[in-house]
């Protein structure tokens, strides 16, 4: 489901990510380690099709990632660095706007997660504590049920029991939907926890 070849960035003359080379096999979980600024970011948004590399390619689900359709787009779930959302909006808004976009939004599942860190509809975004938005953000994307789960550093900035949570439910739905999952991290005791195929180390 995801192959990288080779991708390289250079922004201007500083080079972000070097020949960056890995493959991950239907249904397992991989992390992309690295430390803050060693390009994790970049990398991924290569993959999507979001920041154009310098050199080197990736598929994912069997398309290039430059020209992904609209169909493969929507069986890709990306939870961005820092849980990006709405802040004026309230939970139960957000789903709804959310669930318009994917035929096959699982509204059951999207609940189960909202309610593992303790989400109520009426809520407003911008009130939300980081892990609650943590959570916000995953439930989203785990609802419209992806074949490829792609997370920039979901955990970063959680204190112990919400880095606990979002980690136990990306693992549990990758177990229970066989989705093949890539997270990146700088938290080596996260990915010792989680994968238990192999990882790959941004220098």
């Amino acid at each position: 489901p995801i192959i990288v070849r080779g991708l390289t960035r250079y922004f201007d003359s500083q080079r972000a990510v070097h020949n960056v080379r890995f493959a991950v096999p239907r249904g397992s979980v991989l992390a992309l380690i690295g430390r803050n600024g060693a390009g994790k970011t970049t990398t991924l948004r290569m993959m999507l099709g979001l920041v154009e590399p310098s050199e080197g390619s990736a598929e994912i689900l069997g398309e290039d990632s430059s020209k992904l359709s609209p169909e493969t787009r929507a069986r890709i779930g990306y939870m961005a660095e820092g849980s990006p959302l709405l802040p004026w909006m309230r939970v139960g808004e957000l789903v709804d706007f959310q669930a318009g976009f994917y035929p096959r939004f699982n509204r059951p599942l999207c609940r189960a997660v909202l309610d593992a860190f303790g989400l109520q509809p009426r809520s407003r975004v911008r009130e939300l504590s980081e892990g609650q938005r943590a959570g916000l953000g995953l439930a989203l994307t785990l609802a419209p049920e992806p074949e490829v789960l792609l997370l920039d550093d979901p955990a970063m900035g959680l204190d112990p029991v919400a880095r606990r949570l979002v980690l136990e439910a990306m693992v549990h739905f990758s177990q229970q939907k066989d989705c093949t999952t890539l997270f990146s991290s700088h938290l080596l005791a996260d990915v010792e926890r989680i994968c238990a195929v192999s990882y790959t180390h941004l220098t």
